[in-house]
């Protein structure tokens, strides 16, 4: 499904823009291919656009799978908004609003990323299909409590990797960046997929030990 190679594409196009602290890390654009292929998402709300990393990698992996994907945005930082078109291949498929309030109330999504801050964070619950996930991108831990604050029979679990960054673009810490996954209401198939999550990251946080060692 070019999950590796779509990520890994995008990740070092955007490490050459202007901007560049504002994209996601490889790993985590990676992670997010994976979970609508796996959770077979259709349609699609990022909430936080930045210069469009994330936006760019779903639409070039669903135009390479022949994936009908919806795809909504927010974004209201003026450079950000000069920015996307520029950016994303397939701009023209984005609908794009200033804020989470600015989206007409009817409008429902099976994943919503959040890759940035948002006022109306509140509002999100009227945005969610009936089995909705989340991906949180990167710590932003704030954010975590407000969205499990919102929904509190979710199940969540942090995302992690063994991968250290690319020696280009703009993350130079010991591990490339991951996330957070919480499925709002979660279906036996949700909650047996978060199970199987949590068993790898706990993995990798052994492994993480003992390569310090």
């Amino acid at each position: 499904m070019n999950y590796r190679n779509v990520s890994s594409e995008v990740y070092k196009k955007f490490s050459e823009k202007d901007g560049n602290e504002y994209i996601a890390g490889d790993y985590a654009l990676e992670k997010i291919l994976r979970f609508i292929s796996h959770y077979n998402v259709k349609r699609v709300l990022e909430i936080g656009l930045g210069i469009g990393s994330i936006s760019d990698a779903i639409l070039k992996f669903s135009k390479l799978n022949n994936l009908e994907i919806e795809y909504t945005g927010t974004e209201s930082n003026e450079f950000c908004l000069e920015e996307i078109p520029r950016n994303v291949e397939d701009f023209s498929k984005i609908a794009l609003y200033s804020s989470l309030k600015s989206i007409p109330k009817n409008s429902i999504y099976d994943l919503i990323i959040i890759d940035g801050s948002d006022d109306s964070l509140s509002q999100i619950k009227k945005h969610c299909a009936k089995n909705a996930i989340i991906f949180i991108e990167g710590g932003r831990a704030s954010q975590i409590k407000t969205v499990q604050e919102i929904f509190p029979e979710s199940k969540y679990v942090e995302v992690i990797s063994l991968r250290k960054p690319p020696s280009y673009g703009p993350f130079h810490q010991k591990w490339t960046g991951g996330g957070s996954l919480i499925a709002t209401n979660p279906s036996v198939f949700q909650s047996a997929s978060i199970f199987t999550e949590k068993i790898k990251t706990f993995a990798k946080r052994r492994l993480r030990k003992c390569i310090k060692k």
